[in-house]
């Protein structure tokens, strides 16, 4: 009976962790980091208890450990050394739950069983922008709601509409894909949670999401054929245009994305980010020191916000140099062509379509990420690294 135990409990502990991440990251990154500190527990007993240490081996480890170490290098050479490191490691380390799920995820239930779960807490969470754009009310939390003409800006059970709309863009593209699965159960579901999800999105005015959507929704349809590419992307097309006509608060702010007087504050800040990678093009500046270099360094202009650069790639750039930023890059482009691989190779249909959804939502974040700091925004950078670990995962069940 000992032996069972002993063999049993921290595989049952990692799911725990597992399942608790998925309920819990649409409403409170807080409780998510403690499932996934759960989760490493039951990884960690797994090994010292059964002497089964669960490293899965992949290319992919090359580039991220040359990302960290290079980001190390650049923090601990950086004016505030223990200031940027600590920073470092505050928003590197929710890449955790993408090595997790990569190593102690091999069962198609498990991995079935999270995503249900998640999606169930995300369907909540996406009803809930919804009701907050028509009503400016929320429950979870004191303040007036940020006004959009006549309706509000989302924010689900986050605090900010940035942060809800990158969430709540991936669970529009995971859900759409499992909904056109072969022999999937209760469809309906699934179709539901990208509706509502696709709303909230929509709710949020968040520009930089929006336009992910313009690239990835097309990248959907032809996924599946180019009779249903041309579908999809001209009933995305008739949805936008009617948004666009009888809907003046979309309106105003889809065309504020070409007016450059709408964006100053974001144009100053990339000028300002140059002007700084330029004169520290290897290392960077370090994690977290943009606003220790940008009274020196910053143009002239109208700034709404100085705290980072507003774009991504510019930000690991700036923390990291060209060589981080190249890392960065690689990551995520190897990843997306591992997603694309599985998605199209595996004979699991669950797994090819969730697997695409994943990789759609990388590319959501991907594409917003010029527009805005998503990665260098905890809870979504928890995002990021859940998709990430979506796909790996489904990666090593269709190779095995």
């Amino acid at each position: 009976m000992k032996l069972e135990i002993k063999t049993t409990v921290p595989a049952k502990i990692t799911q725990f962790g597992f399942y608790f991440f998925a309920v819990s990251i649409p409403i409170s990154f807080v409780p998510a980091e403690i499932a996934a500190i759960t989760a490493f527990l039951g990884w960690f007993l797994e090994g010292v208890l059964n002497k089964r240490w669960q490293l899965y081996q992949t290319r992919l480890y090359i580039p991220l450990l040359f990302y960290l170490a290079w980001n190390i290098l650049s923090s601990a050479v950086s004016p505030r050394p223990f200031h940027s490191l600590s920073a470092l490691l505050d928003n590197e380390w929710p890449m955790l739950i993408m090595l997790l799920m990569l190593s102690a995820i091999d069962d198609i239930s498990v991995l079935r069983r999270m995503l249900n779960l998640w999606l169930f807490s995300a369907s909540i969470s996406a009803a809930y922008g919804i009701w907050q754009t028509f009503t400016g009310i929320q429950f979870h939390r004191s303040g007036i709601m940020a006004p959009m003409g006549e309706y509000f800006r989302a924010i689900g059970f986050y605090g900010f509409f940035l942060t809800f709309a990158g969430f709540i863009m991936s669970v529009f593209f995971v859900a759409l894909c499992i909904s056109f699965s072969h022999g999937v159960k209760k469809r309906w579901l699934y179709i539901l949670a990208s509706v509502l999800s696709f709303v909230a999105v929509i709710g949020t005015f968040a520009r930089s999401i929006w336009l992910s959507f313009a690239a990835a929704v097309p990248i959907f349809g032809f996924m599946k054929g180019k009779k249903t590419g041309s579908i999809v992307t001209s009933i995305f097309i008739a949805v936008v245009l009617l948004c666009l006509i009888f809907i003046p608060s979309i309106r105003e702010r889809a065309y504020s994305i070409i007016i450059p007087s709408e964006n100053q504050t974001r144009l100053n800040l990339w000028k300002t980010s140059i002007n700084i990678s330029a004169d520290f093009p290897l290392t960077g500046i370090g994690e977290d020191n943009f606003d220790y270099y940008f009274d020196k360094y910053k143009v002239e202009g109208y700034y709404d916000a100085t705290g980072h650069p507003h774009n991504d790639y510019l930000n690991v750039l700036v923390n990291s140099g060209i060589p981080g930023l190249f890392a960065f890059v690689s990551i995520w482009l190897y990843i997306l062509w591992i997603g694309f691989r599985t998605a199209k190779g595996a004979k699991d249909d669950f797994v090819k379509n969730t697997t695409l959804g994943s990789t759609l939502a990388i590319i959501g974040f991907m594409v917003g990420g010029f527009f805005q700091n998503y990665y260098g925004t905890f809870a979504n950078c928890w995002g990021w690294w859940f998709m990430a670990g979506i796909t790996m995962s489904a990666h090593r069940m269709r190779k095995n």
